[in-house]
Parts: C-alpha cells; sequence; structure tokens
C-alpha cells in the first residue's frame, strides 16, 4: 500500500483490476485503492505473474502494508509467503492489525525489496476476518458481507474466490445471479450471464444496482474487459425506453404498491465519506467548539477585486482580497496560525490557508501554499488552480496535506449564518457568509443601502479564549473594510 500523502493512515483496496495467475506487466494498473480523501490506481512495479493476492476487496491497511505478490511464473514465492504469515495452504496464525503493520510487512517489504521477487508483499490479516476459517465461521470482505445482505444471500453457500477462500463482491454477485435462473426457471442466455464472470470495480457496481442495471449483462469497455461506470450509464441508458414502456402498462400495480410500502434508499458510505465522518466527528469529539460572528461593510472589498482584476489581467476574486485579509491578520493574531497535537499547540510561519471546496464525494480542502509570499496575481492563479484540481480529481494528497488554517465559503450558496467545524489538528476556521444589502446608518445621522459581508470564526476554546477570538475578527474586518494597502502592496510584489 503506497503513502500518498503525509497525512494518510490508512488505505483501503477498492478493487482487482487483475486476478491471481494473470501476467501483468510493468505500469499495468492492477487495483484501485481509496485513501482518506483521495482514490488511486496501483501500477505493477515489474512484469510477472500476480501469484497471490493477499488485501481482499473492501479490507484496509497501513502504508506499506502488502497487497498481493508479482513474481514470476515458475519462482519460489515461499519464502515471501512465509515472512508474511500466508502458507500455500491458506493458513493463517491469529495476528492484530498493528502488528502486521509494524512487523510483517515491513519485515516481508524488505524481503522483496532485497531480492526482487515481488513487485508488493505480503501482509499478515487477522485470521476469521475475510474467509472460511477452521472453526466454520464465514470469511468475507466487509463490502462482502454488505451486499450479501442487500441481495439476500446465504454467505455459508458461496465459494469465495479471494485470498484463503476470501468471499469478494464479485462472489456474492455470482452467487446472487445464479440464483435468480434457479428460481424460475429460465435457462440458455440467462444462465450464461450468471455463469460469467463480472469484473466491474464497486463503484460501477453500486451504480448498477442504482439504476437497475443487470451488471452481469454489460458489455465492458474497460481494460480486459472491465466494466465501467460508463458502461453502465450506457446500459442503463439503452434500456431507458423498455423500462419507460413497461412502468407505463403496469402503472396502477406500482403506484398501489408504492402507497401501501414506503420507499427506503440505503446509501453506504464510500471511503471519502467515512474520513471525513471519522475526521469531523474526532474534532467535535476533542476539540471545544466555539463560533464568534461579526459583519464587515463589503463596499471596499468589491471594489479592490474589480481594480486588481482590471489592473492585473488575471481573475481576481472576492476570495483572493479576503486572502490577504485574512493572512494579514493571522501575521497579528499567530495563534489561530497554528495546530494542536499531542498536547502541543504549534504556531506555523508560514499561512498555509485550506480552501473548502465542495465535490461529488464530500468536502475537501486543498491547500493555498504560504499566503503571505504571494503576489496577488500569484495568489489567484494558484487558488483557481488548487480548486479546479480538486473539482476535477486531479488532486494528490499532498494538496491536501500541510494546512494551518481553513476558509469555508457557503455564502456562494447564500447562507447568513453557520457554525464551521474545525478541521483537525488546525485550531480555528473561518467562516465566510452571503454578501447582502443593509440599511446602515450614516455618520451624519441619515441611513445608506450597503453591502454587508458577515463572517463565522469557530476556534477551539483549549487553546485559545473568546476574547482572543474577538480580537482575530476585529483586525479581520478592519483589513476587509481597508483593503487597498494590502491589494497594492501584494500587486506589487
Amino acid at each position: 500500500m503506497p503513502k500518498l500523502g503525509l497525512e494518510m493512515k490508512s488505505g483501503e483496496l477498492s478493487a482487482w483490476l487483475v486476478s491471481e495467475g494473470d501476467e501483468v506487466t510493468e505500469g499495468e494498473p492492477i487495483a484501485e485503492i481509496e485513501s482518506e480523501k483521495t482514490t488511486a490506481e496501483i501500477d505493477a512495479k515489474e512484469d510477472g505473474v500476480l501469484r497471490r493476492v493477499v488485501l481482499a476487496e473492501g479490507e484496509s491497511t497501513a502504508p506499506g502494508g502488502a497487497l498481493a505478490i508479482v513474481a514470476g511464473a515458475d519462482e519460489d514465492i515461499s519464502g515471501l509467503e512465509s515472512d508474511a504469515g500466508v502458507g500455500e495452504g491458506g493458513s493463517e496464525p491469529a495476528a492484530t492489525d498493528d502488528s502486521v503493520a509494524d512487523s510483517g510487512a515491513a519485515e516481508a517489504t524488505e524481503t522483496a525489496a532485497a531480492t526482487g521477487d515481488a513487485s508488493s508483499v505480503a501482509k499478515q490479516r487477522p485470521s476469521g476476518s475475510d474467509g472460511p476459517s477452521g472453526n466454520g465461521e464465514v470469511r468475507a470482505s466487509p463490502r462482502a458481507k454488505r451486499l450479501a445482505d442487500d441481495l439476500g444471500v446465504d454467505l455459508t453457500t458461496v465459494e469465495g474466490s479471494g485470498p484463503q477462500g476470501a468471499i469478494t463482491e464479485s462472489d456474492v454477485e455470482a452467487a446472487a445471479e445464479s440464483e435468480t435462473p434457479a428460481a424460475t426457471g429460465d435457462s440458455g442466455a440467462d444462465a450464461d450471464t450468471a455463469d460469467k464472470r463480472v469484473f466491474a470495480p464497486p463503484s460501477a457496481r453500486r451504480l448498477a444496482r442504482e439504476l437497475g442495471v443487470d451488471i452481469g449483462a454489460v458489455e465492458g469497455t474497460g481494460q480486459n474487459g472491465r466494466i465501467t461506470e460508463s458502461d453502465v450509464r450506457a446500459a442503463g441508458g439503452a434500456s431507458a425506453a423498455a423500462t419507460d414502456s413497461a412502468a407505463a402498462a403496469g402503472s396502477e400495480a406500482t403506484d398501489a404498491t408504492a402507497a401501501s410500502e414506503p420507499v427506503e434508499t440505503e446509501r453506504p458510505l464510500s471511503g471519502m465519506r467515512r474520513t471525513i465522518a471519522d475526521r469531523l466527528g474526532e474534532s467535535y469529539r476533542e476539540a471545544v467548539h466555539v463560533t464568534v460572528d461579526r459583519r464587515a461593510d463589503a463596499e471596499e472589498l468589491l471594489a479592490a477585486a474589480n481594480a486588481a482584476d482590471d489592473a492585473l489581467g488575471v481573475d481576481v476574486s472576492i476570495t483572493d482580497v479576503l486572502l490577504l485579509a485574512l493572512s494579514a491578520s493571522l501575521d497579528e493574531h499567530p495563534e489561530f496560525n497554528a495546530t494542536f497535537e499531542d498536547g502541543v499547540h504549534r504556531l506555523h510561519e508560514e499561512h498555509n490557508v485550506c480552501i473548502a471546496v465542495d465535490i461529488d464525494e464530500g468536502l475537501i480542502a486543498p491547500v493555498v501554499r504560504d499566503v503571505a509570499s504571494l503576489s496577488l496575481a500569484e495568489l489567484a492563479e494558484t487558488r483557481a488552480e488548487v480548486t479546479q484540481r480538486a473539482l476535477s480529481g486531479d488532486f494528490t494528497m499532498d494538496d491536501l496535506s500541510g494546512g494551518t488554517f481553513t476558509v469555508s465559503n457557503l455564502g456562494v450558496l447564500g447562507v447568513e449564518s453557520f457554525d464551521p467545524v474545525i478541521n483537525p489538528p488546525q485550531v480555528a476556521i473561518l467562516g465566510v457568509n452571503t454578501i447582502r444589502r443593509e440599511a446602515v446608518p450614516t455618520d451624519d445621522g441619515d441611513v445608506a443601502v450597503r453591502r454587508v459581508i458577515s463572517f463565522s470564526l469557530s476556534f477551539d476554546h483549549r487553546i485559545v479564549d473568546g476574547a482572543d477570538a474577538a480580537r482575530m475578527l476585529g483586525t479581520l474586518v478592519e483589513h476587509v473594510e481597508n483593503p487597498w494597502s494590502l491589494v497594492i502592496a501584494a500587486g506589487g510584489r
């Protein structure tokens, strides 16, 4: 399992793209993994044969943990198997994930590096976790178990094709499909479809279930006939007319069923969604969240952004000018540009500001690094680049690592106030709310309509106090309402 970023703690094997016994070539994608807030493909490190799959689909391991053994077809891999605790007969001694990550995987990795026998080495897994064990307990990956529950498949009747007989999602799918013709008396083409081995990642299988597409009947256009999400969507579109016709013909029965049976839909958490849930749950359990709010006149902020946009020839947004104001405020209140880990409050010199970005899989926060050192043009270009990489899915774990403060802008969605959750291990997060027109009293006793923006600053009260946060917000408001000196200085860098 590669380490895709400094903060990566574990990776989940989403799907194998090849099977045991398949020949692989150097650079060929052989597996998909989900790691905290990103996904990636694992490439073969050398030519050879996938001799042993160690980590089943749906299982996780720490960076450095083994996924499989790739070696020559006739090479003796017993030494690697022994080092990793997996024998030819499939028996494994009991072990914990922690002991494996710290010892077995490391020793096997060293052996592979020394002998060149494999591109990835085997890792010992806890016995009884994923396949038929000696005491009759069913071994299946967590995803396979959930899928079996969804499809009503009895796992004790399923023959596992995974490592040491582990039952995989593909095995469950095949079992469910093979049961259908037996129950209905169908044969021929349907039986052929049921017996056909389906190569599709979990994401394509989930989509097929959502669209009501028979995954076994889909022609794959991916590598080695692998079914992609595009293939599933195409199959769903091709059958839409027939589905609509059938739905119209049976509308009365459907309406009656819908009226008597409430519809419920389960949404299993993806790897990214689980990571978000874990991190924000940790944040709320550990940090003492307090949020303070304050409004600012936004007229000069808007005017400065427009002027800079015209003068610099780049797309300067109010977010860019706001980042200048934030960086200047962090200079004056460095206790907020900080992290809190292992009982240590660390103040960071560089202002590495995370920008919260909403993508389909969840919320991520790519980092704009060292904001204070950037010219306004560089800042605008960098902010746009990291945001675009996030939206297009081209980001890496390094894009998400090393942040010292976070900005979350829900104002673009019309939100007037919210309590942003601190992004651990950071100490604070700034929520940016929508800009509104308000009637504001003037110094001469009159009333003027002005554009106003409000901010919500959440902070960890274990580390900083409410008065500190009030002063931090006051400084920010001062810079937002008088941004010209910051814009001129940054424009000339």
